[in-house]
């Protein structure tokens, strides 16, 4: 680690092998410097957890102070977990220079025979297999490395995006099914109350019953508004009976709370149930 009186510098490098992490902070011209992660000194095991990587990488970075150029090297058997903590990683990547490649291709690339352990000592990694691939990383690779980081770092954005988007459509198909709730229960309203009270939508107007159902155009409610015939009215108290008892209690309840309901009367054929209905909203509100 570099002194605390001098400020950090050089590469963090992260390795991810066989659900294992590792870390070493690269300077020019200096030998690398171990890193321990959560005081491992040696391989620190993931358990092939996606949020171990992005853990890892937040306690590194408040360790060194400050956020190096990240160079994470992963092996096909982690590549799984790289891949289900990126949308993780994507806040501690903004902004940050990093490159992400792969351990079984730079073996590939510069012939490097390891150990036979499945995981190499870590002094093995710092003296050989890093100052190898760090005097290797001349600037076509750099520039190689950094357009597939771009290409990868695009597309996840391009799949987020998306995700918004698919969001954003749920979000408006459940406004409108709101809206069209509304409507049906403004459309109850307007169907029954006139069986329930008369004349009463000329104490409760179209603005101000769409104004109280969430509506912004007002509703074209004729005044005066015309009272039904008898037959009408006995059709209509009949369809109201019928009505689940949540609905009954759901219409009464809407002008029970209004100061307009202090001006009507309850027809004299359903006056009982009016009140009775009224009388479950009080006694469900004390």
């Amino acid at each position: 680690m570099m002194s605390n009186n001098s400020p950090a510098t050089g590469t963090l490098v992260l390795l991810l092998l066989q659900h294992h992490l590792a870390a070493w902070q690269a300077v020019p011209q200096e030998p690398v410097h171990d890193l321990p992660i959560e005081g491992e000194k040696n391989w620190l095991p993931t358990h092939a957890r996606a949020n171990s990587l992005p853990q890892s990488l937040a306690d590194l970075d408040e360790r060194i102070g400050c956020q190096l150029p990240l160079l994470l090297i992963y092996d096909a058997v982690s590549q799984p977990m790289l891949e289900a903590a990126l949308p993780q990683l994507v806040s501690q990547l903004k902004g940050r220079n990093w490159q992400v490649v792969s351990y079984d291709k730079l073996r590939k690339r510069f012939a490097i025979s390891q150990p036979e352990a499945a995981l190499p000592p870590r002094d093995w990694i710092a003296e050989q297999l890093l100052p190898m691939l760090l005097a290797a990383d001349d600037v076509n690779e750099r520039e190689r490395l950094q357009e597939v980081t771009r290409h990868q770092h695009e597309s996840l954005s391009e799949q987020m995006q998306q995700e918004r988007q698919s969001l954003e459509r749920e979000n408006e198909i459940l406004r409108r099914q709101i809206a069209a709730l509304r409507t049906v229960d403004a459309e109850r309203l307007i169907t029954f109350l006139p069986a329930l009270f008369p004349r009463v939508f000329s104490v409760l107007n179209g603005r101000d019953l769409a104004l109280l159902t969430g509506r912004i155009e007002p509703y074209a409610l004729p005044n005066p508004y015309p009272e039904p015939s008898e037959e009408s009215l006995f059709v209509l108290q009949r369809k109201f009976r019928a009505l689940p008892h949540e609905q009954q209690a759901q219409i009464v309840e809407f002008m029970a709370g209004l100061p307009q309901r202090q001006l009507l009367r309850p027809r004299a054929e359903m006056r009982v149930l009016v009140h009775e209905l009224e009388n479950e909203v009080l006694n469900g509100r004390s």
